[in-house]
């Protein structure tokens, strides 16, 4: 087993970036409490009372200014009360109104507008709560979310990452309308509809190459190594996101990879476990590396289908039917041995399902200590788009332990090079299934 220290340091640095990462992936499941409450919430369609954009014309606010104007204000109004009435712990509307008006000062008296001093107001309350999963989202933020869990988006067909400072195709997908036009991974994007994207970040031109399905969107690549420019002409179709992957390795083994939990996944984790035990799998590594969570729904059906009773998770909370305990049925979809890999990207909702088949030995865990969030969010929604995303419960294992801030440890640690694409990680839960000594208890 090859293992690779972390300074303390750097592994500030990684969770801060694994906290981001998470955080694009984090939705309550509002079916999981059954309560209409617990819906996605509307509220008003301004940023500042009566609809303003003008300047209140502060010069060095006092407090008591800034906080009437908050309070004079319906969507500051309406997110402190969604705050005080739904945040997992009790919370003052004093404190909160403290917050927000320090949050404005230094900028009302800088001259700024009404919505942006609302805006700024709200941040700054929620910011308060120092609570890295709940904060104020932008309608562009919101739908990029929203997008990300449907599974589906309007777009070509290709996956980009920024690399030194470019924007490169590192994925097409089979069957898109990039494949089809000749797009490659490895081409830079330079150009969409004619605007020249350089130095613009990544999100963004993720928007712009996405719109209505059946419009067009020009995209112009350079194609290393040459710079000269490719103009592509694509028609935009619904792409569904490659979320699973599976397949039969040897000696019986079968392999399933689950990059997101979204929405319905758990009937195509069943349709995978169907096929691998029609093609003879006696054992299956279920891979959640680099899984940053999603719908906790899926993840809880998911876990069912391992198990034949007891519990899958608890969660507790301060709104009504926000503390349940959900429990496995009696009947099991896969009941032969199963590796789960896990690393520290693995989060939320792929801890649920791990600490699901674990505690109730169902599985061995291969990896590396999960990420650890243990808290459930809910998304409150505005009418222009924009929403609050708050934590309203945290969740408990099996065992009722929490592991929040502490993440689930493996049974077997393995950590991989940091060089190199040799995957010691999977061999050794490959290598845990073949054990002869290794032993599943029966269900």
């Amino acid at each position: 087993m090859d293992e690779y220290p972390i300074n303390e340091s750097k592994a500030r640095r990684e969770r801060t970036l694994l906290i981001l990462a998470v955080v694009l992936s984090i939705l309550l499941v509002a079916s999981c409490f059954a309560i209409p409450y617990l819906l996605s919430s509307s509220g008003s369609s301004s940023k500042s009372s009566a609809g303003s954009t003008g300047s209140t014309g502060f010069s060095r606010a006092e407090k008591g200014e800034l906080e009437g104007f908050l309070l004079e204000s319906g969507p500051y109004v309406e997110a402190q009360d969604i705050v005080e009435n739904n945040y997992v712990d009790a919370v003052g509307g004093d404190q909160l109104l403290d917050a927000g008006t320090r949050g404005i000062r230094r900028m009302a008296d800088e001259g700024a507008d009404d919505a942006t001093l609302v805006d700024r107001g709200i941040v700054a309350m929620l910011d308060s709560l120092d609570d890295p999963f709940s904060a104020y989202m932008d309608p562009k933020e919101l739908e990029m979310l929203d997008t990300q869990l449907s599974g589906h988006f309007s777009g070509i067909g290709v996956a980009m990452q920024t690399v030194k400072n470019e924007i490169r195709v590192v994925k097409v997908l089979e069957g898109t309308p990039a494949q089809e036009t000749g797009m490659q991974e490895g081409d830079i994007v330079k150009e969409v509809d004619g605007k020249d994207v350089t130095g613009i970040a990544l999100d963004e031109v993720v928007l712009l190459i996405r719109g209505p399905e059946g419009s067009t969107v020009r995209v112009g690549v350079a194609r290393p190594p040459s710079s000269n420019l490719i103009q592509f002409d694509i028609v935009r179709r619904d792409i569904e996101f490659p979320v699973i992957d599976y397949e039969m390795k040897e000696n019986g083994i079968g392999y399933l990879k689950l990059a997101d939990w979204t929405q319905d996944v758990d009937q195509k984790i069943s349709g995978a476990l169907q096929d691998l035990r029609g093609k003879g799998a006696k054992g299956l590594v279920m891979d959640l590396r680099s899984n940053p969570g999603g719908y906790m729904e899926p993840a809880i059906k998911a876990a069912d289908l391992f198990l034949r009773g007891g519990v899958i998770v608890s969660s507790k909370g301060r709104v009504a039917g926000a503390t349940k305990e959900y429990t496995a049925d009696d009947s099991v979809e896969w009941d032969l041995p199963v590796v789960i890999l896990v690393d520290r990207g693995s989060a939320s909702s792929s801890e649920i399902f791990a600490s699901a088949l674990h505690d109730n030995g169902r599985c061995t865990l291969v990896g590396e200590t999960t990420f650890g969030k243990g808290s459930i969010q809910k998304i409150f929604r505005q009418e222009d788009g924009s929403g609050l995303r708050l934590t309203i419960a945290r969740y408990y294992t099996p065992d009722g332990s929490s592991i929040d801030d502490e993440g689930i440890d493996p049974d077997v640690l393995v950590r991989n090079p940091v060089v190199g694409d040799k995957d010691l990680q999977l061999d050794k839960a490959i290598e845990a299934l073949m054990g002869s000594g290794l032993r599943f208890p029966e269900i």
